[in-house]
């Protein structure tokens, strides 16, 4: 068998958060978050070549600005799994077909990373759920979730994560602005650190009494407390994409996309309202756990 017919596929969906509190700062220099996350439909493709070239590439209408080299975290995953494994990537090849925007808050490179993870789980055969996670949480906060998908609860840094009951489908519309900032997640996390931690209790009252429905009205995001001074323009955003659209909008993650959520039926009225405002508009909707 070639090595092009041993491709293995997959999807890396992108994710908003509903709840979003970070509650303090640890020892070790993270932040304490506690949040829920739930995956969309919209999703990056990745494609893993055992047999190479070796390397990662990158295609995609969001391309831009996503590394193709060894520090893109997709490949971070496979080097990290591969050392707790005793396989190194050697000849491995990923290309990650890019339909998430970058930087925006919706943790695409985190779901590319837990993709590769769980595409090598196939390859490899036989890996223990143990060195996934471990893998996982080597390369950042979001990828143990990505492991599961679907509506769960994260705490700790994000790697404690509990799987919670799906939710029905929701409709949801991101709005995503033309820039963001340099080292966007510390800047906002050193924002955020200058005001006092807000009293966390949101992501638990979800997780006793899940609601049926969801509105952006009810998505509670700790970064909102400082997104729309560190993002130049993004409250003139907000505030044009409401009177357009007549509901809220919410912070998606550390931002700066803007996303609203409600019923699927209502999603394409949402993003032609929003059409010729200063963004890309995407519609997708609310998915499932993929790997579960």
């Amino acid at each position: 068998m070639s090595a092009p017919d041993r491709a293995r596929v997959g999807l890396a969906p992108a994710k908003v958060n509903l709840v979003l509190e970070v509650v303090g700062r640890r020892a070790d220099g993270y932040h304490e978050i506690d949040t829920i996350l739930q995956t969309l439909a919209l999703a990056d493709g990745v494609t893993l070549r055992p047999g190479g070239p070796p390397g990662v590439s990158v295609t995609g209408p969001f391309a831009g600005g996503v590394p193709a080299d060894e520090t893109n975290l997709a490949w971070r995953a496979a080097v990290a799994l591969g050392g707790i494994v005793g396989r190194p990537p050697g000849s491995l090849g990923i290309h990650l077909d890019k339909q998430i925007p970058a930087a925006g808050g919706l943790g695409g490179g985190a779901s590319d990373a837990a993709t590769v993870l769980r595409l090598l789980e196939a390859e490899w055969g036989g890996l223990p759920q143990a060195a996934l996670l471990e893998a996982a949480s080597s390369i950042g906060s979001d990828e143990a979730f990505f492991l599961l998908g679907g509506t769960a609860r994260a705490t700790g840094r994000g790697e404690r994560v509990t799987p919670l009951p799906g939710l029905p489908p929701h409709g949801v519309v991101l709005f995503v602005p033309p820039g963001t900032i340099e080292r966007k997640t510390a800047s906002m996390f050193a924002a955020l650190g200058r005001l006092p931690f807000e009293h966390a209790c949101a992501a638990g009252e979800f997780t006793r009494h899940p609601p049926g429905r969801v509105t952006a009205g009810q998505v509670v995001n700790s970064f909102e407390r400082v997104a729309f001074d560190v993002f130049p323009g993004l409250a003139g955003l907000q505030a044009g994409l409401e009177a357009a659209i007549g509901e809220p909008v919410r912070l998606a993650g550390a931002g700066p996309t803007l996303f609203w959520i409600g019923p699927t039926a209502q999603a394409a009225g949402v993003a032609s309202a929003a059409r010729g405002m200063d963004c890309t508009v995407i519609a997708t909707e609310t998915v499932g756990p993929q790997w579960r």
